[in-house]
């Protein structure tokens, strides 16, 4: 028994030093970057570096926004993330729906093809939507960006195995009662889904917000510009600006931070109740 009890203390302090390690290695570099856009460009470079924060943080936030206009590209990357996420949540929570609750031909074969798009990388998509952007004269608009993605497969196979959850005995007395189709969605399915789509809402957002390669070939006004590409206007041939680069990156994980907090308990029942789902 005290043997036992030896090795069950040995294990629990292993698997805490771990947990606790791994906690450092992450929070490491989000503390550096916080010190970081706090220190002018020269003392970023030295050697060792400084790790107490420094008063530098208004006065590189004042040569991103001379640069960048920093507050227009969070305000664009806000609106398209928003916008994007209230749009997808809609179109994933009615396929998802209709996916689990509805029989129609060809079904099954249309829902695997939709989850077979997701071995598609960004990469391989982006001439081919850009040059369908072009014809319908789309390039260098928000809607070009917001509606290729609205209907995202991560987003439509989570809601449609967490649509399976409600009893399908459910919906028949809604429809013998005289509910329509809407209403049931709408009163009956949606409010049973909401830590559900709190966290789809959290993983659409995040998608969105760091999407770079295909608003870079979409976007060419600079007033236009979201977060991920302003960024990349910091880094040049003969100088990179770093002390902007983490001013920008530190302001742009705020309302990421912000969607978490909020969200947090929904977010966690959402993800296990969907690792439930048979």
């Amino acid at each position: 028994m005290r043997e036992q009890r030896r090795k069950d203390a040995v294990w629990r302090f292993l698997t805490y030093a771990f947990v606790v390690t791994m906690v450092v290695v992450m929070m490491v570099p989000l503390y550096w970057m916080l010190v970081a856009a706090t220190l002018p460009q020269e003392q970023f470079l030295q050697f060792p570096p400084r790790l107490i924060p420094g008063t530098a943080f208004l006065d590189n936030f004042a040569a991103l926004q001379e640069r960048l206009d920093f507050v227009r590209t969070i305000r664009n990357s806000v609106l398209i993330a928003v916008v994007y996420t209230l749009l997808s949540l809609v179109l994933c929570s009615m396929a998802g729906f209709a996916f689990a609750k509805y029989e129609f031909k060809y079904k099954e074969p249309i829902f695997y093809t939709i989850l077979a798009t997701l071995v598609l990388p960004i990469q391989l998509l982006v001439i081919p939507l850009f040059l369908l952007m072009a014809q319908l004269d789309w390039t260098n608009t928000f809607r070009a960006i917001i509606l290729p993605w609205a209907a995202n497969p991560i987003g439509i196979f989570l809601m449609r195995q967490n649509m399976k959850s409600i009893p399908d005995a459910l919906l028949e007395s809604a429809r013998m009662d005289g509910a329509t189709e809407f209403q049931i969605f709408y009163r009956i399915a949606l409010p049973t889904m909401r830590s559900s789509l709190a966290a789809l809402a959290i993983i659409l957002f995040l998608f969105q917000w760091d999407l770079f390669l295909y608003p870079l070939v979409i976007l060419e006004s600079a007033d236009m510009y979201t977060i991920p590409i302003g960024l990349a206007q910091l880094t040049g041939f003969q100088r990179i600006y770093y002390d902007q680069i983490m001013v920008a990156a530190t302001l742009a994980i705020v309302p990421m931070v912000v969607l978490f907090l909020v969200l947090q308990k929904q977010f966690v029942s959402g993800i296990l109740a969907g690792s439930l789902k048979e």
